[in-house]
């Protein structure tokens, strides 16, 4: 079985790939939904780098950048703990649309090379910035995800990267640099603009070619934003904008001159919309929209508006209302393939003020526009037959007179006209035909809903809140964020003019909400049919900022084997702080411990290593690492040998005149011990020699030593010693050599001398 994290319970696998896998878990303890990046290969290099990665996303705290919330190691694996971005990541969606429209590429753009500047700002460089590294909200935001090779500034480092986004001096084996992911945060600009690398050589010598010496095809990118990409791909790095800030304030100039000042909002819809398209990978999705709130029926009620204003004037609002019923029906079922039209009452005629006729009703047909094709027009405006005067010469008109027309009627106290005499001027309208005046509905709330309420990593708490009424009438809306069941927070909006609402509140909340829960709850007025909505988030608990690291380092004496580290953390405060602490014999690592820190703000950790055999002679160092602070302790382990016993256990003088001795040595471990072999004549050293001894407890030498030539009967001894002295001390032998031989005396020759 694969290891799990402890603490946190799997619901799903989101990825995986030859080295580990990712996936969508639950925090036990508070609910919250994490991912988990687990590594299953064993190779020590990529644990260590996997190691590295937690420890620099630790300290990198960014609207956009992934928060990494705890790592954890064990014998049976290692585990990244990390904030869940809801979304899907930049690859999958230029490889299911292609490009994403100017707009929203600069939206990317601008988000990564904040990211990128947070990064920088803490003395890193990515140097893998690609589309699968970037993941784009449900909100149009991105984020970073992956710093897996990034390396510190000024750091010597190999070439590494992904071909298609290597910059020129990651190619000639240049030191990589803030400009260098400038250049791979460009190339995917590109990507995004024309749906295409800028090199797409499948050959990695003819794509590192080209990203060396071939022109930028900036040609193939909208005519606004080619200096942008002129600037970003510039093959020398000090040609490039010196930061990736500076890099966003050219970006900005370029796309506010371009596309206006609304163009993040814009792209920021764009993929938003984008995203939505692909609702299916997101690791939570998203609930759909409520009814009537959609983006078409909004659109298409407000072309309706402009061809049916002229035909509502003075139909009565019962034609409104039946339309705008007719729409909220039809936007919860399927969409038909033809556009739904207002139902057209046949308007009566009108006065100069736009009135009804007096003693006329609205009396609206069966009729006709219902089944028209969506772009039939409405026919103009006719007044019927008048119902109060018998028919005249005069020809109809769109608006009553002001006057009475001439009739052919005899001539009275009026003047001769064609209609017959009136009681009353024919612009004051009879009081008993006038139709009583109706006061305009009030404006309801038929519902509201709360969605996608999230914290991001600089607690920034966001809620979506739709809401839908009865009418265009003003209704206002309340938002209370809560944290912990105590309101912080209270914003007030007023919404008119529309039937369908959507509206964003947000809040900064700090510190305070770390490992609470936190609400948004919005009511209105007047009430909402289904009363007040709310939604919640569980916030993690903040990681505590680390005040001090210090660490010594103490070796047990010999022969111990153990080797023990004392740690002192002080945080800012009681959350959760990741300890780890790994040791190295000359630099090479040999084990690490680690511990999860929490409740105080100040801790003391004992870790203790055993080695299976004391390494005698080498440097011994821990390395500790608390919070994004670092903390070194070296020591050195000496092996004082110790020497039981010096023997000889033959000696003698060869006839070639050379002492041969041998010698045994048994010692208490295996460190290096010298030897010495001194030869004595009548008592004064004549010759010595020496010998080193080491990686056994005992050895048995044979050394010859030659003399000079030394006079019959003289005495000769030999002395081993060793160094360190031995528990018995020296051991000695000797002898003598050959007596001399008596001289014969002289021959008498009787002669005296």
């Amino acid at each position: 079985m694969e290891w799990s994290a402890p603490g946190y319970t799997e619901v799903r696998q989101l990825g995986a790939g030859g080295s580990g896998r990712v996936v969508l878990a639950v925090h036990d303890g508070t609910g919250v939904r994490v991912a988990v990046k687990y590594l299953t290969d064993r190779d020590p290099e990529l644990l260590a780098r996997f190691r590295d990665e937690a420890r620099l996303l630790a300290g990198l705290r960014d609207e956009h950048i992934a928060r990494i919330w705890e790592y954890l190691q064990a014998p049976e694996g290692a585990a990244i703990v990390m904030e869940l971005v809801n979304g899907v990541s930049l690859r999958a969606l230029l490889r299911e649309h292609g490009s994403t429209g100017p707009e929203a590429a600069l939206v990317v753009l601008k988000g990564s090379l904040l990211g990128l500047e947070r990064a920088h700002g803490a003395g890193l460089v990515h140097r893998d910035y690609k589309p699968e590294n970037v993941i784009v909200r449900d909100d149009g935001v991105s984020k970073l995800v992956d710093f897996g090779i990034a390396v510190r500034q000024g750091v010597a480092h190999e070439a590494s990267g992904t071909p298609p986004y290597m910059a020129p001096e990651q190619w000639s084996g240049g030191p990589a640099s803030p400009a260098t992911d400038v250049y791979a945060a460009t190339a995917v600009f590109f990507e995004c603009l024309t749906g295409h690398r800028p090199y797409r050589s499948t050959e990695p010598s003819v794509l590192g070619y080209q990203h060396l010496h071939a022109p930028i095809p900036v040609q193939d990118a909208p005519e606004p934003v080619r200096g942008l990409l002129v600037r970003g791909l510039a093959k020398d790095p000090a040609e490039r904008p010196a930061s990736a800030g500076a890099f966003v304030a050219e970006l900005e100039r370029v796309a506010a001159g371009a596309y206006g000042e609304e163009w993040e909002e814009r792209g920021r819809r764009r993929l938003a919309a984008l995203v939505a398209l692909l609702a299916f990978l997101l690791p939570t999705p998203q609930s759909p929209p409520p009814v009537g709130a959609t983006t078409l029926f909004r659109t298409v009620l407000d072309a309706m508006r402009g061809n049916a204003r002229r035909l509502l004037v003075g139909a009565g609002t019962a034609v409104v209302a039946a339309g705008v019923a007719g729409y909220v029906l039809a936007s919860s079922q399927q969409p038909p393939r033809t556009r739904l039209d207002i139902v057209a009452a046949t308007p009566p005629a009108t006065t100069a003020a736009g009135g009804l006729l007096p003693s006329e009703e609205p009396t609206p047909t069966a009729s006709t526009s219902a089944g028209l094709p969506p772009d039939a027009t409405l026919p103009p405006e006719t007044s019927p037959p008048p119902t109060t005067s018998p028919p005249t010469t005069a020809p109809p008109s769109t608006r009553p007179p002001t006057t009475p027309p001439p009739t052919t009627a005899p001539p009275t106290t009026q003047p001769p006209s064609t209609a017959p005499p009136t009681t009353q001027p024919p612009t004051t309208p009879p009081p008993t035909t006038q139709p009583p005046t109706t006061p305009p509905p009030v404006t309801g709330v038929s519902g509201v809903q709360v969605g996608g309420l999230t914290v991001n990593a600089d607690s920034l708490a966001e809620g979506r809140v739709t809401v839908t009424t009865t009418g265009t009438g003003p209704v206002t809306a309340v938002a209370s964020f809560g944290v912990g069941g105590a309101v912080v927070h209270t914003e007030r909006v007023t919404l008119r003019g529309d039937t369908s609402y959507a509206h964003a509140f947000s809040h900064r909340l700090g510190e305070s909400a770390c490992g609470k829960r936190v609400t948004l709850t919005v009511t209105t007025t007047p009430p909402a049919a289904g009363g007040a909505a709310s939604a919640t988030a569980s916030v993690p608990p903040c990681p505590a900022g680390v005040t001090g690291l210090k660490v010594s380092l103490s070796v047990a004496e010999p022969p111990g084997r153990a080797v023990q580290a004392r740690i002192s953390v002080g945080t800012g405060g009681p959350g959760p702080v990741a300890l780890t602490a790994a040791f190295a014999v000359d630099g090479r690592g040999v084990g690490s411990r680690s511990a999860e820190l929490s409740g105080e703000t100040s801790y003391t950790r004992t870790f203790r290593h055993a080695f299976a055999r004391r390494p005698c002679g080498s440097t011994v160092s821990v390395t500790v690492r608390a919070g994004g602070e670092e903390a070194v302790a070296r020591a050195g382990v000496t092996c004082p040998p110790a020497v039981r016993q010096v023997t000889i256990s033959r000696a003698a003088l060869t006839a070639r005149g050379a002492v041969v001795a041998v010698v045994r040595v048994v010692t208490a471990n295996d460190a290096e011990v010298r030897l010495s072999v001194a030869v004595r004549l009548s008592g004064e050293t004549v010759r010595t020699q020496e010998v080193t001894l080491a990686g056994q407890t005992a050895y048995t030498r044979t050394v010859s030593v030659p003399l000079p030539e030394a006079p019959c009967g003289t005495e000769w001894g030999v002395t081993a010693a060793s160094d360190p002295a031995a528990a018995n001390g020296t051991a000695t032998a000797g002898g003598r050599t050959s007596d001399c031989q008596p001289t014969e005396p002289a021959e008498e020759t009787g002669q005296i001398r």
